[in-house]
């Protein structure tokens, strides 16, 4: 068997309900949608902890947060910290990066250190070989990113940040990894849909009496939206309803531009005859909460907040159009690529290999996966940021405890836009009982002491 080379499209602010192959009414996501009709996706994927820096550790670690020391924004990736990047380069793999990283602390409190936020020292990109990266940028027409040890000046990408990124992925693998005698295990890490500045640095737009911050796309995809037109989701409370029109308008522009390129990817695996043999995984760090439960952006339990898309396609070894509706993390994706490249997966990765259930063969190896915010004391003025919490997620419901002793129960089948929280329902306490035992057991699974808010219960 030919070896099987490995493409991560690996994006930041998607959330699973935004793409038409899901349901979203708004936006058209042809590429998107032809992976997951050519490969394996797995509806029920969730973010580890839904904020970009642990997330991302998660994803290339394989391990928990609790486990990484990767708990907060501004933790970095220890330069000694084993990730995918080691165990591809062991099993003879050329490995290499494209795009934002965000696991190495080059931040201030506005979000970047200008002047630094291209910098990531080789000592600090993970074991990656080939680099072309940054630790983040935001500003998606003035993105600039370090190669090799070469600090100064920065390599700057020309035009949007989507567009250009993709094509320095295309160049390099063309250039270099075509022409290698060995496999190739390629990231491309693009930050949309994220929101940063446009071309004239606006980070933010009004909306009567809102704000929302600005999710920029080249004007012949903002042109495609109006915001007057947009259908929300019936979880956006009254009176968010122009902001959310407004953001989402933006983020679907954001959508498709980011969906042509990855029609890009494709057609060049399609032309070069890699496509049978690339194993593609795309997937997010995060959601975006689009005014949903009226909140934007991440870091709570809820599904547009949690929920990440999570697509693989393998022709050589995965079915065609295959959806797994058992819950999947982001811990899951390293170890899951790296059984289907024969790559052994080191002792120390949490994650759970899920290769033989995508193809169908085994039962999901697990009831329920764990998803968790720590609190986040150094970026975030607002105090509920500050409230902790722990949560599962099975295959039919959302299970959430907060540090101040609240919490959230959702039947996402039942109720997908989780409209009621059954969390103080007396008829749910059988099921609450069974749910909170679930996340004890996972905190223990994950290594984690339970925090004093999830004490393990034997009674209702």
């Amino acid at each position: 068997m030919a070896p099987v080379n490995v493409l991560w499209i690996f994006v930041d602010q998607l959330r699973v309900q935004s793409l038409s192959c899901h349901g979203d009414p708004n936006v058209r996501t042809p590429n998107i949608d032809r992976l997951a009709a050519e490969g394996v996706d797995l509806t029920r994927a969730f973010s580890t902890c839904p904020i970009c820096t642990p997330a991302r550790g998660c994803v290339m670690t394989g391990q928990y947060p609790s486990t990484n020391g990767i708990l907060y924004l501004g933790d970095l990736l220890l330069p000694q910290q084993p990730t995918a990047a080691h165990a591809f380069r062991r099993a003879g793999y050329r490995t290499s990066y494209v795009g934002k990283w965000h696991l190495a602390s080059q931040q201030n409190p506005f979000g970047h250190n200008e002047g630094a936020e291209y910098w990531v020292h080789p000592l600090l990109r993970g074991g990656f070989e080939d680099w072309f990266g940054f630790e983040l940028s935001n500003h998606f027409w003035k993105t600039r990113y370090a190669t090799g040890d070469r600090i100064w000046p920065p390599l700057e990408i020309e035009g949007y940040q989507t567009d250009g990124l993709t094509s320095l992925s295309l160049e390099y693998l063309g250039r270099t990894a075509r022409r290698l005698d060995q496999p190739w295990f390629h990231v491309l890490s693009l930050e949309a849909p994220h929101h940063g500045r446009d071309r004239h640095g606006k980070i933010s737009v009004t909306v009567g009496e809102h704000k929302h911050v600005r999710h920029p796309a080249p004007a012949e995809y903002e042109d495609r939206f109006d915001p007057q037109a947009i259908m929300l989701r019936d979880n956006v409370p009254a009176g968010h309803e122009a902001v959310a029109r407004s953001q989402q308008a933006q983020y679907c522009a954001m959508i498709e531009n980011l969906d042509d390129n990855i029609g890009r990817l494709l057609g060049w695996l399609e032309e070069t005859g890699l496509d049978k043999t690339t194993l593609v995984a795309f997937f997010s760090d995060h959601g975006e909460m689009g005014g949903s439960q009226g909140r934007f952006q991440k870091t709570s339990p809820y599904a547009e907040s949690i929920g990440v898309p999570l697509i693989m396609r393998l022709p050589m070894a995965l079915p065609a159009g295959r959806t797994v509706t058992a819950p999947a993390n982001l811990v899951d994706i390293f170890p899951t690529t790296a059984a289907l490249c024969g790559v052994p997966v080191p002792a120390e990765v949490q994650g759970v290999d899920l290769s033989e259930t995508l193809n169908g063969k085994t039962p999901p190896p697990r009831e329920a996966t764990l998803t968790e915010w720590f609190g986040n004391p150094r970026y975030s003025p607002d105090p509920a940021d500050a409230n902790q919490w722990r949560a599962v997620c099975t295959e039919r419901h959302t299970y959430a405890v907060y540090q101040d002793g609240t919490g959230l129960l959702f039947d996402d089948e039942a109720d997908p836009n989780q409209l009621e929280n059954r969390f103080n329902d007396p008829s749910c306490a059988d099921l609450r009982l069974h749910l909170h035992n679930l996340l004890y057991r996972e905190l223990l699974r994950d290594g984690e002491v339970p925090p004093h808010f999830v004490r393990p219960r034997y009674t209702r």
